[in-house]
């Protein structure tokens, strides 16, 4: 029988160009449990759970045009972790998945190819898998974990036609922004950091400064980081934003439905108090985070890949030429990452043998410390995948969030 092919969606079609032996836009989700992880539950779970989200069931592989999924039927691959975080994935760890799954002693690991989904689906992926660990190892009743989620390119169904001229995809490139350090001064391999803050207490302290988490968090950051730049700036201060559209959109997709914001403090900023800072975050966020602009979003990233020149290139010259202008266009432009996937809920049978979830995202030559956010019970986990030698921005940053409370 001919196995099942399907399209990548519009916004995960440069991620297998971008791939290389050292760098793959991967994210990471581990859970610790209240004791140690079987391997066999484990891998029956992988195999239950993935029934229902095919974008995991297979790989990726070159088509004329595009890469494409293609049904993977080869065994599952559930092993000790013996290996560093957030590094390309192994065919020999993964048999073609596009993630992969792993354990250390009471410890769940799962790192997701950011081309089939995005965080939020990774997240609602991981929730299924441990509640399905948890009926096995507990024999409890097994149910269905069809969520009603569907393969759909939702940037193809909620985007609108638009005219290239009217498009503001120029300023998708973005200015050269600050660097975190030298790449002299980056590890081999990155370090994963984590706080843990009382959700109340954070809040708190968001809605004590008019901010959400999310805005207050940022404005933590930016500040952490500015303590070490000399003023005025050289150069503008970015971080970048992935806004999850179903919040905008009515979506069952279970394939990527994001977009990336800038938050920036400018060239020349001289102010930079920490109330300025929140300032500046929350008023950029709610300005730019609006269903206007996400339209507009939308329909860039319709335009940008259903161009005739992008559609009728074939693979073997669209990826030189991509790496080609991605080598041109290489420099610093943005600062960091922040993702925050919200809070992750378990049934309560499952939260019983759950003692925590974190999340981190990969990094890059020119974004050495991203921070990523999850809330699991009553734990906030700021969490942040540190490539720098140098611990300065984490002490301090994590110092800030620290001051509001912490576990």
């Amino acid at each position: 029988m001919k196995k099942r092919t399907f399209p990548l969606d519009l916004s995960a079609r440069a991620y297998p160009m971008m791939k290389s032996r050292h760098t793959q836009s991967n994210f990471r989700f581990s859970a610790t449990l209240i004791e140690k992880v079987d391997p066999t539950a484990l891998k029956q779970a992988l195999s239950d759970v993935l029934a229902f989200y095919p974008n995991f069931r297979a790989k990726i592989v070159p088509s004329f045009f595009w890469h494409k999924f293609k049904q993977n039927d080869a065994p599952l691959i559930v092993k000790e972790d013996d290996r560093p975080p957030l590094l390309p994935l192994r065919k020999k760890d993964t048999n073609g998945y596009p993630f992969r799954l792993a354990y250390l002693e009471n410890e769940i690991i799962l790192e997701v190819f950011h081309a089939i989904t995005d965080g939020d689906i990774g997240a609602l992926f991981l929730s299924d898998l441990l509640t399905r660990y948890a009926e096995i190892v507990r024999d409890l009743p097994a149910h269905s974990f069809d969520r009603g989620l569907r393969l759909e390119d939702a940037f193809i169904k909620h985007g609108r036609k638009t005219s290239f001229f009217k498009a503001s995809l120029g300023k998708y490139n973005g200015k050269s922004a600050i660097a975190l350090g030298k790449r002299d001064n980056y590890l081999p391999t990155a370090t994963l950091l984590s706080q843990e803050i009382s959700i109340s207490d954070l809040k708190a302290a968001a809605k004590a400064n008019d901010a959400t988490v999310t805005e207050y968090v940022a404005a933590c950051y930016i500040a952490a980081v500015l303590q070490g730049e000399k003023l005025p700036l050289k150069k503008p201060l970015c971080l970048f934003v992935p806004v999850n559209l179903r919040r905008f959109f009515a979506s069952e997709t279970l394939q990527n439905f994001v977009c990336f914001e800038r938050i920036t403090l400018e060239k020349g900023e001289t102010d930079v108090s920490f109330a300025h800072i929140l300032s500046t975050v929350r008023t950029q966020f709610r300005e730019k985070i609006t269903q206007e602009n996400m339209q507009k979003r939308v329909d860039d990233v319709k335009l940008c890949f259903t161009l005739p020149i992008a559609r009728c290139l074939p693979l073997f010259i669209k990826k030189p030429c991509f790496k080609f202008v991605k080598w041109i266009l290489d420099k610093v432009r943005q600062t960091a990452i922040l993702s925050n996937v919200g809070s992750l809920s378990l049934p309560p049978e499952t939260a019983e043998i759950v003692k925590d979830v974190k999340f981190f995202l990969n990094i890059g030559k020119n974004t050495p410390l991203n921070v990523a956010v999850l809330s699991y019970g009553n734990v906030c986990h700021v969490d942040l995948t540190c490539g720098l030698k140098s611990s300065e921005i984490p002490a301090r940053f994590f110092s800030l969030l620290n001051s509001q409370g912490k576990k």
